[in-house]
């Protein structure tokens, strides 16, 4: 997974992780139930502090995209689809 993040925007690289990740979940990049990278990993990547990547990672929680399995990791959450009928 592959953010493209500016240091040098007036929008917070938090802002800029939560949004670019909503962002692959909504387009369908990433599917329900897949692993999100660690915490670790994914700051080293993307250049980021861990506190930057862990706030990132619980606001996506919060916003319900991501669920946080204590031991496992950040996995992606299920999304109710609005275009899709409902049953």
């Amino acid at each position: 997974m592959q953010l493209s993040l500016n240091s040098e925007s007036r929008l917070p690289l938090v802002d800029q992780i939560v949004n670019g990740i909503r962002n692959l979940i909504d387009d369908r990049v990433l599917r329900p139930a897949m692993r999100m990278p660690p915490i670790r990993s994914f700051a080293e990547t993307h250049e980021v502090s861990r506190f930057t990547a862990v706030e990132a990672y619980d606001r996506l929680v919060a916003l319900g995209y991501l669920q946080s399995r204590r031991g496992s990791g950040f996995y992606v959450t299920a999304r109710n689809d609005p275009s899709l009928p409902v049953k």
